[in-house]
């Protein structure tokens, strides 16, 4: 599946405003366990691995970024049922999910994310609150399949919210984090 969203980051000013603006469809929190590879062939091939839990069940999420340097992320992803949360992907299930000859992965660590979800017109917004590490930070998402709703994005931009700047997606964040550590 192709996925194609425009991010940004806010502040939790904008955040709260946002989050008493909109008749949330949904709410709930997810636990986002990334996981990678010894010699960085997925970063360099930009490729993100994660087992998302929401409610107890979890899917291995495989994520192929397609562009760069963007406001606009379009992305391939795949994801498959697991049971549980492991360590270590072996290397053959490795390969089968990511097709590159990766090794084993491992388990980097969780970032968990409180998304506030609202549909509309075929977009689905997201409001998120994520934290990992020591650090809290919060986003919207615009994730659409045909064309965004000007609708949405004017209401967006009444609130001082600009998608005119590179996308750094949720990993992105984590891993500059993990690599300070």
């Amino acid at each position: 599946m192709t996925e194609t969203e425009i991010k940004s980051i806010i502040d939790e000013t904008t955040y709260l405003k946002l989050q008493k603006s909109f008749k949330w469809n949904e709410i709930n929190e997810q636990k986002n366990n990334y996981y990678t590879d010894r010699d960085g062939i997925l970063m360099e091939n930009r490729i993100m691995v994660r087992i998302r839990v929401i409610d107890g069940t979890g899917r291995l999420q495989v994520k192929r970024h397609k562009n760069d340097n963007s406001p606009l992320q379009i992305c391939e992803e795949n994801e498959y049922a697991v049971d549980g949360v492991p360590e270590t992907i072996d290397v053959k299930t490795a390969k089968r999910i990511t097709g590159m000859d990766t090794g084993e992965l491992y388990l980097m660590g969780s970032a968990v994310t409180l998304r506030h979800s609202f549909r509309h017109n075929g977009n689905e917004l997201c409001l998120d609150k994520t934290v990992y590490f020591d650090k809290v930070d919060y986003e919207v998402e615009v994730e659409y399949e045909d064309k965004m709703s000007a609708e949405l994005l004017m209401k967006l931009t009444s609130f001082g919210i600009a998608f005119n700047k590179k996308s750094v997606g949720k990993f992105s964040r984590f891993l500059a984090e993990y690599n300070m550590k």
